[in-house]
């Protein structure tokens, strides 16, 4: 669950960028990489609509940044990119930006601000990841209201589903973290009589009223930008037919146990969304073999799990039916029949590396 968000951070097309800077595999730190986003958004040619979240300062740049991190695009960590980000760099959809970023080509800003179906599919996968307690439920509370206020949305989630994820949060978490989530939700379980202690005057200029702001909003962008969310007008949202549509498979997603979330949201929700077709293991192995050679020069280590959803993506902007457990297959398959030149070990935390996949197309299509 991301615990700390900040109002300006309505816009996920940013995250793109953010991955792109960081494919050359050059570690960097948030400073310097929010430095370098400002000045690539700001050399992006400006044709976007006035909307919340546009980047604009040093500040916005910096919780970008932090966002990135919270949602697996940057890993603070090591400097590079982080599992969603590695996928990202991988899908073609990506090809845009990355002139941009070379100076080979210069972008639209309306461009790098929209997601393309793939990408959406992507982020709402992060989304979901990392903050599914919220996102889950605000979703399942949109889907049933149909239509609503930022006001409403507003007091609905931070006085009813967030003390609520603040909860299940709490139970998986042990000693000092642990501790931390519990006050807060001692303090969320008292916002709603808080709030209506105040006038309406002093309400918009309280504390809380900031902390409201800064949570709320930025998901409801989040999931207008997916598009799941549609904005009649200002301040006021409703949900989009795409989500409607598509609601009875993303419910049976919401409504499993979080450790399952990765095969249950590419086998019943991915495949309801977008017109996939079949893909041979000829096929997969060779997004496998292109999405290996993208990400051995983009990060110090190749995590054998990054790898399949970075595949898997890759296969899915191209519109192939794939998914990390079936690349995974895949990948075992290959290591058998290739013994001498597809090579993987264990990382000191016990997770599988790729350190070789030198297999050339031609030889899979013997």
């Amino acid at each position: 669950m991301i615990l700390e968000v900040h109002g300006d951070v309505c816009r996920l097309g940013y995250l793109k960028v953010v991955a792109c800077l960081l494919e050359d595999g050059v570690p960097r730190s948030p400073d310097y990489l929010s430095s370098l986003l400002l000045e690539t958004s700001k050399t992006a040619e400006n044709d976007a609509v006035e909307q919340l979240g546009l980047l604009r300062t040093e500040v916005n740049a910096t919780n970008y940044v932090k966002l990135a991190s919270e949602l697996g695009f940057y890993d603070k960590s090591t400097g590079g990119l982080g599992p969603f980000g590695a996928a990202y760099i991988c899908m073609n959809s990506a090809s845009h930006l990355k002139k941009h970023i070379t100076g080979e080509d210069t972008a639209l800003l309306s461009r790098i601000l929209a997601l393309g179906e793939s990408e959406k599919i992507l982020l709402l996968h992060a989304l979901l990841s990392k903050d599914f307690h919220m996102i889950s439920n605000i979703l399942l509370w949109a889907a049933k209201t149909r239509e609503f206020t930022r006001q409403q949305a507003m007091e609905v989630i931070m006085e009813e589903i967030y003390p609520e994820a603040l909860r299940r949060v709490a139970k998986k978490l042990t000693d000092r973290r642990r501790q931390l989530v519990l006050k807060e939700l001692e303090s969320a379980a008292r916002f709603r009589e808080e709030r209506l202690g105040y006038s309406k005057v002093e309400w918009i200029r309280s504390r809380l009223y900031a902390k409201y702001r800064h949570t709320v909003p930025p998901r409801l962008e989040w999931l207008s930008d997916l598009g799941l969310l549609d904005k009649p007008r200002r301040g006021k949202y409703m949900v989009s037919k795409i989500l409607m549509k598509n609601f009875r498979e993303l419910e049976i997603v919401l409504n499993k146990p979080v450790e399952r979330l990765d095969q249950s949201f590419f086998s019943y929700f991915v495949q309801s969304v977008l017109p996939l077709r079949s893909a041979g293991r000829q096929v997969e192995a060779q997004f496998l073999t292109e999405a290996y050679r993208v990400l051995s020069k983009a990060v110090h280590k190749v995590r054998l799990d990054v790898l399949c959803l970075a595949t898997a993506y890759r296969m899915i902007d191209a519109g192939y039916r794939s998914t990390p457990a079936t690349v995974s297959q895949t990948f075992s398959y290959l290591s058998f029949l290739y013994s001498d030149r597809v090579f993987a070990n264990y990382s000191e935390d016990g997770s599988p590396e790729v350190s070789g996949l030198d297999i050339e197309l031609s030889e899979m299509n013997e």
